[in-house]
């Protein structure tokens, strides 16, 4: 009997990788319905799905405080110039403007150690085709990069889907002494999970090629000491990997009064790691899309050192040629040090808010959440002990169960919930898209208009009222 991939391959011609991926789940199906009709003040049922419920999306990582203020400011600033907007201008590689325009927002707001050149960078739109770059210039098929757990959602699709690399989880849970989510960011603990990794690698026959990180984290949304940095940078270099560096959300840190050693952003690229790791070695992937509330835009950036990575990079660049036009629309915010200052200050405070709006509301309702978050626009929430409807089962699972036969159980509760809550009218992330240790967690975003966030949230704690209700009945 074919397999559904040589079914696929047979009966549309395609490539084996292509019958490959189209064999594979199809999340924007769903996704594309979920936000084809998104809550706003002057569309306040929410977003239709397939159902035509009405829910308010707090599933994405996406910042909409101050987009009206990005807006604004195209509108009024950007023009369309013919002979530099309508033509090829001077190629795939870049706005010079634009790149001009990063190089000296790099210098200044991350503190690089040495300065950042225009020619150590390379336009792609979007982050995502960063990721994809590097892991096609790093990566021979099959080969691996390891990333820390929980990690982004879209970093497994990003390095297999085109450049088949293979990624590799680094859990921590597995390693003696460890107590919580605050030893993800502990030195000692990530070269641990590292080496552990990079053994079970080499024992499937996967040989790693890099390491990935997202600084600050997401989904935990908390930044990476200085000292953590260095020591995944030295475990790089004793086994001769890349380092690559997601810094999307590198702007996007705010104060949290109740965060406890908690540190502000250090990009990769301030410290001197010069007994560490060889900077050829190390790249930074960012993006317009988190810290300038424009998603839409689909605008990274990649900065590498490594002559040879730009030159390979360039030879693909033409098939992700970001239009001029938008390229300049950043440079032109980012030239604008008044309006920059303005919008960074303005933007972190409203991110702030939104964040003890949210911290308030689950402590108001007894529902756990990891407390240490500083950056990002997300909370990681602790809904394990509503995984089940069954009697006797209103309990947050342990490790041993996860280890079990329980497992695929504990897989479905998770889906059973996150269905609850579409039903109820308010879509959050799963902790499986993350590959959580710990089926139950969530992560919920805040920085969606303050209206909106407070619906979303009392349609989610409505949700579990209701399950809480029916275990009680059950018991009865």
């Amino acid at each position: 009997m074919m397999s559904p991939q040589t079914h696929r391959q047979a009966k549309f011609g395609l490539s084996q990788k292509a019958a490959h991926n189209s064999v594979q789940g199809q999340p924007w199906d769903v996704i594309e319905k979920m936000l084809a009709n998104i809550w706003a003040p002057d569309n306040p049922d929410g977003l239709s799905s397939m159902l035509n419920s009405q829910r308010v999306f707090l599933g994405v990582a996406e910042n909409t405080l101050m987009q009206q203020e990005i807006a604004n400011y195209i509108k009024y600033h950007s023009n369309i110039i013919s002979n530099e907007h309508l033509g090829y201008g001077v190629g795939p590689r870049g706005s010079p403007r634009l790149k001009r325009a990063l190089a000296l927002f790099f210098n200044s707001e991350f503190r690089t150690s040495e300065p950042v050149l225009e020619r150590e960078l390379l336009v792609l739109p979007g982050v995502a085709a960063v990721i994809d770059a590097l892991t096609w210039s790093t990566c021979n098929d099959g080969e691996g990069i390891i990333t820390p757990v929980p990690f982004y959602t879209g970093f497994k699709p990003l390095i297999s889907g085109r450049s088949r690399g293979i990624l590799v989880p680094a859990p921590f849970q597995c390693i003696e002494g460890y107590q919580g989510l605050d030893d993800i960011f502990d030195p000692s603990m990530n070269k641990k999970a590292l080496e552990n990794a990079i053994i079970q690698a080499t024992q499937d026959g996967v040989k790693v090629r890099a390491v990935m990180i997202s600084n600050p984290q997401n989904p935990l949304g908390r930044c990476y000491p200085a000292e953590t940095l260095r020591e995944i940078a030295r475990f790089c270099t004793s086994h001769e990997l890349h380092l690559i560096s997601d810094e999307i959300f590198a702007i996007s840190v705010y104060v949290n009064p109740q965060a406890a050693n908690v540190t502000p952003f250090t990009s990769i690229l301030e410290l001197d790691l010069d007994d560490c790791i060889d900077r050829h070695f190390v790249h930074v992937a960012y993006g317009m899309s988190k810290d300038f509330c424009a998603t839409g835009l689909r605008l990274g950036v990649l900065q590498s050192r490594n002559e040879g990575l730009i030159a390979a990079v360039s030879s693909i660049c033409v098939f992700g040629w970001v239009s001029y036009v938008t390229q300049d629309m950043w440079a032109d915010i980012l030239s604008d040090e008044q309006f920059l200052v303005d919008f960074k200050t303005k933007n972190r405070q409203l991110l702030a808010k939104h964040c003890s709006i949210m911290r308030s509301f689950l402590d108001q309702h007894g529902i756990p959440f990891y407390t240490n978050v500083n950056a990002g626009v997300f909370i990681w929430v602790d809904l394990r002990r509503y995984l089940y409807s069954e009697p006797g089962q209103n309990r947050a699972p342990n490790e041993a169960d996860q280890a079990s036969s329980m497992l695929d159980k504990y897989r479905d509760g998770e889906l059973k919930l996150f269905n609850r809550f579409l039903e109820a009218g308010v879509g959050i992330a799963r902790g499986s898209s993350f590959s959580t240790e710990e089926l139950g967690w969530f992560r919920v975003s805040f920085a969606i208009e303050e209206q909106a966030l407070n619906l979303g949230l009392q349609r989610m704690v409505a949700c579990l009222v209701s399950i809480q209700a029916e275990n009680e009945n059950n018991k009865g």
